[in-house]
């Protein structure tokens, strides 16, 4: 069972720091078998709108971006090889100065052409180990947000070993439960609206 720390402070505060709750959830039979954050450190990357997008006149499987990365700032010139980048797709690009798992953003000429930056993949910022193309983001990302914020890559994940018998511990609310009881923490469950029907019921039902 994996857990979002950020999701059950949403639901009891518990005020406890991760190793002191991972503490306590492994003595009140929740064994707690790591806690891991859901990205590697990093810094510099923003939500960015894709504003034109031009063949490379030097690479056939390279295009040339003008990219909008910071609200009232001038567009930048990228140079990218995704196969997905498009005009108006909204995309996490990291500045130069930026530096990635493994990577070091600096402003670079790739096959003749200056690129002030690279547009990225979820496997480039660490956050999946698979990608076939630029992380595509909603068309209601705000320009110039940074990523860490708008997807919450602070987060840090518990992952517990839940025995046969805790099968209430199976969601966040059975475990949001449980910390309120061994921390003696406040739970605020969300207001649940109970759904109107729209089918009236068949003739001769009861």
């Amino acid at each position: 069972m994996k857990l979002s720390r950020h999701w059950l402070d949403q639901v009891v505060d518990s005020r406890q720091n991760d190793a002191d709750l991972s503490h306590l959830l492994t003595m009140g039979g929740l064994e707690v078998e790591g806690i891991e954050p859901v990205a590697p450190p990093f810094a510099r990357v923003v939500v960015a709108q894709v504003l034109s997008c031009e063949p490379h006149p030097q690479a056939d499987r390279l295009k040339l971006c003008t990219v909008q990365a910071e609200a009232g700032a001038s567009a930048l010139q990228i140079v990218c090889g995704a196969p997905n980048v498009a005009v108006g797709l909204k995309v996490p690009c990291a500045l130069v100065g930026a530096t990635l798992p493994g990577i070091e953003i600096r402003e670079a000429k790739v096959r003749g052409i200056v690129s002030h930056g690279m547009l990225c993949s979820a496997k480039e910022l660490g956050i999946s180990e698979e990608s076939d193309g630029l992380l595509v983001l909603p068309d209601d990302a705000p320009v110039g947000t940074s990523i860490r914020d708008y997807l919450d890559l602070d987060d840090r994940v518990f992952e517990l070993k839940l025995t046969p018998n805790r099968g209430d511990c199976l969601s966040l609310k059975g475990l949001a439960r449980e910390v309120a009881a061994i921390t003696q923490a406040p739970l605020h469950m969300p207001a649940i609206e109970a759904v109107p029907a729209t089918l009236a019921a068949p003739a001769g039902a009861a």
